[in-house]
């Protein structure tokens, strides 16, 4: 069992569920506990959980309990090992005593509503700018406006790093939302034909034909899909860079996910890097074709959940000190349901890479809601 064919099934359940008109139920593994160990220090950020339930409002800002923190219980995470009996580095714990690094923005890296992989983060600057980063599935579309109405119902800018369901499918149910109650100023894609992604992507490009035709629906100006390397989205008090050209070169099983584009955001003295769903191919082509400077980073988001994404030559170009992993519970032990291990994706690897390169800071969506100040 692997990632692609989860997702393979998921999508042929959504589209079959989109034609008939009713909602989509999927299960993904379930994780075995993990073996115990001991931790890395915490040093900054904040984790809230578990989220994955659905109740109750997404955290806010200004409801701190001490410096540069909302909520968490304070539990410590457990160290694990791979097979090979090497400790790996665990998600990076709660303590209450977190150090601010956004001077009163936010960021919210927002948990699964149904179990599966996706992607939905919320940045909020001192000034009042809203940026929303792709979103989830089409079940993580409520909670995602629970915590967009709790910042002010207000999205100045919705960037999508590809148009595929459990990044762009709560963008999608929401645009069909006559009450929504929020506001979207504008909506960042970039999409090639219809055709290029049958022929990639049979089982993704039902969603992306149904997704660019509600896109079409928008009032116009909204919708942005001309964005290429060196677009800049101004916000107030955030400043969003496209680094590269949306790459439509791959015929790969990868294709989709090569395709995503990557936005550098400052906020507030903070520099962060979305790679979206990015694979390997494409990841290269990045780093080839930016400086290190232009890559540098205080956070990265770790592409494609964690597992089969960019290189690791990618995360040492960017060498961010901080890792943000839109990971359940399952897919960041690699268990495909008979255990730690027992999956065929590569999010154990990738672990290894980060804690070779000596970062113990790793805020995972299997802890809940996310929140670094």
């Amino acid at each position: 069992m692997n990632l692609r064919k989860i997702m393979y099934s998921a999508r042929i359940l959504w589209v079959t569920a989109a034609i008939l008109g009713v909602s989509a139920a999927v299960s993904f593994p379930a994780a075995a506990s993990e073996p115990s160990g001991t931790i890395q220090p915490l040093t900054l950020g904040d984790s809230r959980g578990p989220g994955a339930s659905g109740s109750g409002a997404p955290p806010v800002s200004g409801s701190a309990q001490g410096p540069g923190v909302t909520g968490g219980s304070g539990a410590q995470g457990p160290s694990i090992y791979n097979p090979s009996g090497n400790m790996l580095m665990d998600s990076t714990p709660i303590t209450g005593q977190e150090v601010p690094m956004f001077d009163g923005g936010s960021l919210t890296m927002l948990s699964t509503q149904t179990g599966a992989q996706m992607l939905s983060v919320l940045l909020q600057s001192k000034e009042g700018g809203l940026v929303v980063v792709d979103g989830g599935w089409e079940g993580d579309a409520d909670y995602l406006l629970q915590a967009i109405m709790a910042r002010g119902g207000h999205v100045h800018a919705w960037l999508i790093t590809h148009p595929d369901f459990d990044h762009a499918g709560a963008l999608y149910n929401i645009l069909a939302r006559a009450d929504s109650g929020i506001a979207i100023d504008h909506i960042y894609v970039s999409m090639t034909t219809t055709d290029w992604y049958y022929a990639v992507s049979s089982e993704t490009a039902p969603f992306v034909d149904m997704f660019r035709q509600r896109l079409a629906l928008q009032p116009e100006g909204m919708v942005v899909d001309t964005i290429s390397s060196g677009y800049q989205i101004p916000v107030p008090g955030i400043q969003t860079t496209v680094l590269n050209n949306a790459f439509f070169g791959d015929a790969s099983a990868d294709a989709v996910n090569n395709s995503s584009v990557v936005y550098r955001i400052d906020m507030n003295g903070v520099r962060m890097i979305f790679l979206g769903d990015l694979a390997e191919l494409a990841g290269n082509i990045l780093i080839q074709s930016l400086s290190q400077t232009e890559l540098k980073a205080d956070i990265v988001q770790m592409a494609h959940h964690g597992q089969s994404g960019v290189g690791k030559a990618v995360y040492e170009t960017i060498a961010a000190p901080v890792c943000l992993w839109p990971t359940p519970l399952w897919l960041w032990n690699n268990d495909a349901g008979s255990g730690y291990g027992s999956g065929s994706w590569k999010t154990l690897e990738t672990r290894g890479w980060i804690q070779s390169m000596g970062v113990t800071r790793n805020y995972v969506m299997k802890d809940g809601d996310i929140i670094l100040r």
